[in-house]
């Protein structure tokens, strides 16, 4: 991480309200892309938060089928798509078939 310093047991993890559901009605689906979403693309980031807390991303393609395959239907999935002046964030609402375009 930028600017951080001390090891990493001084670090504290930080612990997470739980949430029933998560409310990401102001992101746009990746299922909505036109063209269809560039799952296998380099510059694409997953990030995953699970029903304990637990964020995890993925980059290469070995770890978004692995984040895919194991992501349930009560875990936040997000990926991250440059887009021409920003950073886009898109939901992942379909697991099944983001996990097929995967491979």
């Amino acid at each position: 991480m930028h600017g951080e310093t001390g090891s990493a047991a001084d670090k504290k993890v930080q612990v997470m309200p739980r949430f029933t559901e998560f409310d990401a009605s102001s992101l746009r689906h990746t299922s909505a892309v036109e063209g269809g979403f560039p799952w296998r693309g380099q510059a694409v980031t997953l990030i995953r938060i699970d029903t304990k807390g637990i964020v995890t991303q993925a980059t290469r393609i070995t770890e978004k089928r692995a984040m895919l395959t194991q992501a349930g239907p009560k875990d936040l999935v997000l990926a991250a798509w440059p887009g021409q002046w920003s950073q886009d964030v898109f939901l992942v609402d379909d697991l099944k078939a983001a996990r097929e375009e995967v491979g």
